[in-house]
Order: structure tokens, then sequence, then C-alpha cells
């Protein structure tokens, strides 16, 4: 598309838990994953409904967790009111051993933990595993007399990821290597045996730094919504519905609203409008495939898609990157106009590509014709 989809304006490239655990370390995190209701864009999103459906649907219908597994020299059965007794022992047996090693703070284990507090969360595992809301497991020696360790299956709190899977043992099974070799079997059983393809495991396969950059996929619900919104108001070619989106995004805002009056200008059409989806990094992705008068004029039948790269702090666009699949044709017919036609870039497409573009919907009207012109040329090679 134009120039303003493709040139760096002042950094803008415009060319433009598992961690929960019955043995619960941190109330915040030890809280279900709320039950949310679909916003309105979600029917113009099938990536927000699916993201929506993740976390409301954890795991197939289908599914059956298993509540029996027997290692090498161990078992894992689910956590559960029968249990209260022996898991209380084994977490209070390694209290500053599990603030450091699992739950990285003082909130869990603590000294001041009741038998009710226990029990508490015993009933509150078990009920969420009877809901098929998260899966927590306690490690049994193979009589059932000792816990070794907890294993958590939760859905990720971070974009990217079906799962998250945290595990604990107790000091003395860690002095003893069992951490590493329970970690090896759960990695095993989770791929063979859960409906996940990508598993995060904090603070073992993915560093804690690294996991805790990632967005929280509660806000990444929130971003999808806030794209469909600007894609929305983007090409209702209304500036003042447009503007309010880009009041954090300061080095983006001129350079895409000068866009969006190249594309008024141009007639974009909507022919295909993809759905909005984030990455791992949380940058949210939207292509638009568009028929518009430029492309048109040199009669090639081809529709381009732009996609917009969206990045949010804190729930607001901070930086909007656009890019586009045009045709080398089009940047060949864009020369000529400027070989062949200088009034057109000393006129309306005076400033062209950058911010100080005076008048980017007259300019793309005026491009629109140059590129007729070239499409009747000696120069044109044809539309293939």
């Amino acid at each position: 598309m134009p120039e303003y989809t493709h040139k760096p304006i002042h950094g803008l490239t415009l060319a433009t838990t598992l961690l929960i655990a019955a043995c619960t370390p941190d109330p915040e995190a030890q809280r279900s994953p709320p039950k949310m209701e679909a916003p309105a864009i979600a029917e113009a999103s099938p990536a927000l409904s699916a993201e929506i459906a993740r976390q409301t649907n954890f795991i197939p219908d289908s599914f059956e967790p298993p509540t029996l597994i027997e290692g090498n020299g161990f078992k894992v059965v689910p956590l559960g009111p029968e249990l209260v007794d022996i898991d209380f022992a084994a977490y209070m047996s390694s209290i500053e051993h599990l603030q450091q090693t699992f739950t990285r703070s003082t909130n869990w284990p603590h000294a001041g933990i009741t038998a009710e507090d226990a029990m508490l969360d015993m009933t509150t595992e078990q009920a969420r595993f009877q809901n098929r809301e998260s899966f927590a497991y306690a490690v049994l020696t193979p009589d059932g007399t000792q816990e070794r360790g907890c294993v958590y299956v939760y859905p990720s709190p971070r974009p990217g990821y079906d799962a998250m899977v945290r595990l604990w043992v107790t000091k003395a099974e860690y002095d003893a290597g069992f951490d590493g070799e329970l970690y090896s079997w759960v990695q095993g059983w989770i791929a063979d045996t859960w409906p996940f393809h990508s598993v995060a495991y904090p603070g073992r396969a993915i560093d804690w730094a690294a996991w805790d950059s990632l967005p929280e996929t509660g806000s990444t619900i929130k971003n999808l919504a806030t794209a469909e919104t600007f894609i929305d108001a983007f090409y209702s070619f209304d500036p003042e519905s447009l503007a309010p989106l880009l009041g954090q995004a300061t080095e983006s805002k001129q350079g895409i609203l000068n866009y969006q009056a190249w594309a008024e200008g141009g007639n974009y059409r909507i022919v295909n409008r993809g759905p909005c989806s984030a990455d791992e990094t949380g940058v949210i992705h939207c292509p638009i495939t568009v028929q518009d008068d430029p492309v048109l004029a040199l009669k090639t039948g081809f529709d381009v898609t732009d996609t917009f790269a969206l990045t949010f702090a804190k729930g607001a666009i901070v930086q909007v990157d656009t890019s586009s699949n045009d045709q080398p044709i089009y940047y060949q017919a864009r020369e000529w106009v400027k070989t062949n036609m200088p009034e057109v870039m000393e006129g309306p497409c005076k400033g062209f590509g950058t911010d100080a573009a005076e008048s980017p919907g007259d300019c793309a009207r005026a491009m629109t014709a140059g590129y007729r012109a070239f499409a009747a040329s000696e120069d044109y090679p044809g539309p293939g």
C-alpha cells in the first residue's frame, strides 16, 4: 500500500500456577480463573472467542484427568481431604526450602498455617479438580503413607501456552535428588497423557524473568477487544474515533492518522477481515485484506493484505506498526509517477510518506490517477 505503510516514522515502521497448590503459596494465585463473558466484539473476532474458550474450557469434555498414576518409587493421586495430614506434614517440614525454590515469597508455607487452613486448601483443590478447573496432585510413596511432593496443572495465565505446570518436593527429597527425577517424569506424563500443545514450566523450562515479562492472559483478552475496536475505528475513516485509541502511542499517532486519511482517499474496502491474534510476546496482529483504487488502477486483480501490529502497555496501545504484501509493480508505479508526474509529488503528495504530509487523502486520489496513467503508458509491463 502507500509509503505510509513502509517508511519508518519516528521509530514506527509504518509501510508503516501452576502455582496454585493445595499447599497454596499465594492467595491471589489460588483464585480460580474467572468465568468471563465474551465481549460483543467476539463475534467479529474468532481469536478472541477462542482465547476466552481456552480459559473457560481448560480441557476438552472428552478428556478424563487421571486419578492414579504409578511411577518408579512413587504414585500420583489427586489432592483431597483424605490427604490433609500427610500433605500438611510435607510442606511444613520444608517451609524455608519451598519459600526459596517454589513460591518466591514468604506467603506460603509459613509457620502460622492452621489445621483449618490446611483442610480448606484440600477441599478447595478437590472442588477445582471435580469442576475441571485445575488439577492438584500429591506425589506419595508407593504405600501412600508419606507425601514426597506435589504437582499442579493449571490454565496458563500467560499467552502462548495451553497450560502451566509446577511441582515441588520436600527438602529431604530435594537433597536426595528426587526433584530432577520427578520433573523429568512429569514432562513425559504431561506430553503423553494430557491434551495440551504447549505447556509452560515457569522457573524450569522458562526462567522466572522471562515468564514474568509476559503479559497476563486476562489483559490479552482485553487487548484483543481493543485491537478489534482499533480496526473498526480505522476503517470507519473517522479520525475522531481513531485518535483517542492512539493517545498513548505518541510516536505512531500521526503516521496512523495519515494512513487512515490515505486509506479513505484510496477508497479502501475490506474483503477479508482476519481475526486479531496475540503472539507469545503479547503483540497483537490484525491482518486486513482490502481492495483499493490505487491497486485496481494497475489491473493486476490483486487484493493486498495490510497487517497492523499493536503493542500494548497497561491496557493502552503504545505503538502501531504496519506491513503490507504489496506486489513489486506497485512500487514500480510509484516511481513512475515520481519521475513522470512531478506535479503530483509537489502538489497533493508533498511530504508523501512522512508525518508532514499535507493531504494524504488527496495524495491517494492523485496517485490513483497516476497509476492509471502508468497502466496506459508504454512503460507498463502488464498485469502479470
